[in-house]
């Protein structure tokens, strides 16, 4: 139920990601847009050219810049100059002029000024000063150029009804009486437009209003406006009309539920997709002076002419901070106005550069935040962190080259901000509820092992990953088994609360050392005792630590037996077998009741081997496999047998002690026991039952061993021992 739980909480998250994309109003609303901007802004960047591209068509931008002013005085300039300048442009091949700049009030002339301020000038002086006055008028000489090349002027779109300034009478734009109703494109109550006689000279005009979104980035540009039932064409449209010879720009809008969504425009077969709002996004060159700049008073004194700027469009502006004509952008936050109009333009000449936002976008968006969200909350269903982390990476890697590749290749604009923050929020989500199913698990490894684990060695279980295996898997591995000599004469002998004591004491003591040693408890049996190694902790030198333990069990004897002598309570002997091999290991059991535990051929074996503790007179017997991993350890040969359950004999060896530790009678002793035994199995009876004799008589370890094999020597008859005798001795009980 909690995993159903944790995928319910991820899709509800998906669909609040969905409705924040459709929904979102407001301070919401211009949050999400101001984040995608910086995404956006950050997007274009990465992906500008390292070199500007490069079109048929010459785009300058003629720059009224501080060495303009200096040299040519303070602006605003007479219009003779402008019209100076226009002339120059005209004479050096310029194609199409376009103004970033409007004229709206007419330029007073000296001559007026001395009209206005000398009343006793007579009839045929005040003749002469109008005649003059008509032949030094700058707005006519402005006009007069105007009129000499296709210029364009720019005007301004106002809502302030105290700046209306003129009208624009001549539009560009074909607006079908159907278009118009409840159409989203821009509008505005009036403009500033440029005085009459300027505006009729003029080509054409365009509005010069710059577009900014909420955090006054400009990121787009509106193509048309309109003012009441009029539309307007932008500066940078009117002049691709008129670089391209088109009469008129067509448009195209589309009515919907009663409001009319704009589409685009059509000049000279050039279709150009917009938004609703009769908006397209900006195809920025570059960084500021992407274009060629020249500066205007260079062209008015001849240093830049027909070489720079034959065939070429030209955009008068200027990029002096004093004239305040510098806008944010994407790409620089004093990048000038001008250039703007250059960037545009150049997109409608070639509008397979212009960045798109199709109808389908919302859509698209949607579907994408919908397979996100589906897809990590299904992948991150009972995951780890690591695993989720990695999922979420490699999908917001995934997300973001898809939508680079879009926009770089495709110039499809795709917004970032919702889907990568649906993938950082189901992440954070996924990867909470990862950490406390972790500590679940923790928990669950503690409760299963801290009985049967040391609990030092908890801690390092659970940093392991995959170490609890609910299924067995079959692995090398060591077993130990160990049993009280007597117990049940013993147990006969004690009340049930002194035996329960009795024993409690004793495996106290001995679970203590098999933790010591790296060793993992199995099952308690009455006084039997069973541990392995190698699970679920790994461990190379399994065989080494259950030899360890076993030796240090025994040594630990003596002080156990006399804290039992205090309490008037009966010594203890033990004997302990030990099997190295593969065996299965794993949480094993019913739907009930389940054990962490072992099995196999292998656990058997070392059960075997432990009863045979008892046959022998030793403490302690390992198989061959065990010993052959204890370089350390001094074993001595015990027997070759072939247990219940076995077809195929097997060596046992009783291990003395640590290497260093050693005395030499015991040396001694292993080293004369080796050769009996070496007799023995070469049938070398009468030697091998010399040296068992006397090492029945003189021998420090357990005497027993020698006392069997002299008996076996004695019952052996050597004329019916078969052919295929190899010594080893059957054992027909457990």
């Amino acid at each position: 139920m909690v995993a159903k739980k944790q995928i319910i909480v991820g899709l509800f998250i998906t669909c609040i990601a969905a409705s924040l994309a459709l929904f979102s109003t407001g301070s919401i609303a211009n949050l999400i847009n101001r984040i995608d901007g910086i995404l956006y802004d950050s997007r274009l960047q990465m992906t500008l050219p390292t070199a500007a591209r490069v079109f048929d068509e010459s785009v300058v931008i003629i720059d009224i810049d501080e060495k303009s002013m200096q040299e040519q005085g303070r602006f605003p300039w007479s219009r003779s100059k402008i019209a100076q300048l226009i002339d120059e442009l005209t004479h050096a091949g310029v194609i199409v002029i376009a103004f970033d700049i409007f004229f709206a009030e007419s330029e007073i002339s000296p001559v007026e000024t001395i009209l206005a301020h000398a009343a006793d000038l007579s009839p045929e002086d005040a003749s002469t000063l109008v005649k003059l006055g008509a032949e030094i008028d700058a707005d006519k000489q402005f006009a007069t150029a105007l009129a000499n090349n296709d210029t364009v002027l720019g005007f301004l779109l106002s809502d302030d009804k105290q700046s209306f300034k003129g009208q624009v009478t001549r539009s560009s734009l074909l607006w079908p009486d159907n278009e118009k109703v409840n159409s989203q494109v821009g509008h505005f109550s009036g403009v500033i437009a440029n005085i009459p006689q300027l505006q009729q000279a003029a080509a054409g005009s365009g509005f010069i209003n710059a577009h900014s979104d909420k955090d006054g980035f400009i990121r787009k540009a509106a193509l048309v406006n309109r003012v009441n039932d009029k539309l307007y064409p932008s500066l940078a449209l009117e002049a691709a009309r008129l670089y391209t010879l088109s009469d008129n720009i067509e448009t195209r809008s589309k009515v919907l539920d009663g409001i009319t969504l704009f589409e685009g425009i059509k000049f000279q077969n050039k279709w150009i997709q917009t938004d609703e709002y009769g908006q397209i996004l900006i195809p920025y060159k570059g960084k500021a002076k992407s274009f060629n700049y020249f500066s205007a008073t260079d062209v008015l004194t001849k240093k830049v002419g027909a070489k720079q700027l034959a065939g070429s469009v030209a955009f008068i502006g200027t990029s002096a901070i004093g004239l305040a004509d510098l806008r944010a952008t994407p790409v620089g936050l004093q990048y000038p106005g001008v250039e703007v109009h250059a960037n545009i333009f150049e997109g409608l000449m070639h509008p397979e550069i212009l960045p798109s936002t199709p109808s389908w976008v919302l859509a698209a968006n949607l579907l994408i935040i919908l397979l996100i969200g589906f897809t990590l909350s299904l992948l991150s269903y009972k995951k780890s962190a690591r695993f989720i982390s990695f999922v979420a990476l490699i999908t917001a890697l995934i997300f973001i080259a898809a939508n680079f590749y879009l926009w770089a290749f495709q110039k499809i604009s795709l917004p970032l901000f919702i889907p990568l923050l649906l993938i950082s929020v189901l992440a954070g989500y996924n990867i909470f509820i990862s950490s406390i199913a972790e500590l679940e698990h923790s928990r669950k490894i503690k409760s299963m092992f801290d009985q049967y684990v040391p609990p030092e060695h908890i801690n390092k279980l659970i940093n392991q990953e995959n170490s609890l295996t609910p299924h067995s898997e079959r692995k090398n591995m060591t077993v130990l088994f160990s049993d009280i000599r007597g117990f049940t004469s013993l147990s006969e002998s004690m009340p049930p609360h002194q035996l329960s004591e009795y024993l409690n004491q004793y495996l106290t003591a001995i679970t203590k050392i098999i933790f010591s040693h790296n060793g993992t408890i199995d099952k308690y049996v009455g006084d039997m005792v069973m541990a392995f190694w190698n699970a679920p902790l790994a461990d190379e030198k399994h065989a080494q630590h259950a030899v360890e333990t076993a030796i240090a069990m025994v040594k630990a004897l003596p002080e156990i037996n006399k804290l039992f002598s205090e309490k008037d309570l009966p010594a203890i002997k033990i004997g302990v077998g030990i099997s190295t091999g593969l065996m299965n290991v794993g949480d094993m059991g019913s739907i009930y009741r389940k054990a962490y535990t072992v099995l196999g051929d292998t656990v058997n074996l070392g059960s075997r081997v432990e009863s045979l503790t008892k046959f022998y007179g030793v403490s302690i017997l390992v198989t061959d496999e065990t010993m052959r991993a204890c370089a350390h350890i001094t074993f001595r040969f015990i027997d070759k047998v072939q247990v219940i359950g076995k077809k195929t004999a097997i060596k046992l060896f009783e291990p003395i002690d640590y290497n260093t530790a050693l005395t030499a009678s015991q040396i001694t002793e292993i080293t004369k026991s080796s050769d009996a035994m070496n007799h023995y199995y070469n049938k070398n009876w009468q030697q091998a039952l010399k040296l068992f004799k006397e090492l029945e008589a003189t021998s420090t370890l357990s005497s027993n061993v020698y006392t069997i094999f002299i008996e076996r020597i004695k019952a052996t008859d050597l004329v019916t021992l078969d052919k295929d005798w190899n010594g080893a001795f059957i054992h027909t009980k457990k």
